[in-house]
């Protein structure tokens, strides 16, 4: 069982994985997940600072994973947003 911030952590991913390589604004992937924004913004500083994902700003960026979806798995995610 994974608790709701593991599961929203795990919807980014995937969404970001179906997305890749384009880039997507944190809005674009709360609307695609149903994850409120703000707290789907301190998910993703979390993925951040673990290394799964990157973000780009200005005309063009987003946020993008830094690798292929093969490469990352269930457990990096849950540990990355609930160590």
């Amino acid at each position: 069982v994974f608790s709701q911030t593991v599961e929203y952590a795990l919807r980014a991913v995937v969404h970001l994985a179906s997305e890749a390589p384009a880039g997507r604004t944190t809005d674009q992937i709360a609307e695609a997940t149903r994850v409120p924004r703000a707290y789907l913004s301190k998910v993703l500083q979390s993925l951040g600072r673990a290394g799964i994902v990157h973000s780009q700003r200005g005309l063009g960026g987003g946020m993008t994973l830094t690798k292929t979806s093969d490469e990352i798995t269930i457990l990096q995610v849950a540990n990355a947003v609930e160590p």
